[in-house]
């Protein structure tokens, strides 16, 4: 079992909380240039953090919606740049009012896990 503090507490290359959808592009670019950067030294990391509401139900869909938005056009844009996806994912509960996503090269996650 992982230990969720543990996952909190990492200190990823790039951390982005995204409200709605008009963040994404800038979102991706960001994404995309940390893993150029970091492809061949197998050390990529970036946290992503969403909306999260134990009262609202229309916000944790939205987040979802996000969610996948963010994956298909970070898999999107690896394929323009000619990069392989080497990348493994923790979604855990970061707080009172976020989701966090932490994207992680396969090394990094063996080390962790």
């Amino acid at each position: 079992m992982i230990n969720v503090q543990s996952i909190r507490s990492f200190k990823a290359l790039k951390s982005v909380e995204i409200l709605d959808f008009e963040g994404i592009p800038d979102l991706i670019d960001d994404m995309l240039e940390v893993y150029s950067k970091s492809y061949t030294d197998h050390n990529f990391s970036f946290r992503i953090l969403l909306p999260r509401s134990k009262d609202s139900q229309n916000i944790n869909n939205l987040t979802k919606k996000l969610g996948l938005q963010i994956q298909h056009d970070f898999l999107i844009g690896m394929r323009k740049h000619k990069l392989k996806p080497r990348v493994r994912e923790l979604r855990y509960i970061h707080d009172e009012n976020h989701f966090g996503w932490l994207l992680i090269d396969p090394l990094i996650y063996a080390d962790i896990v």
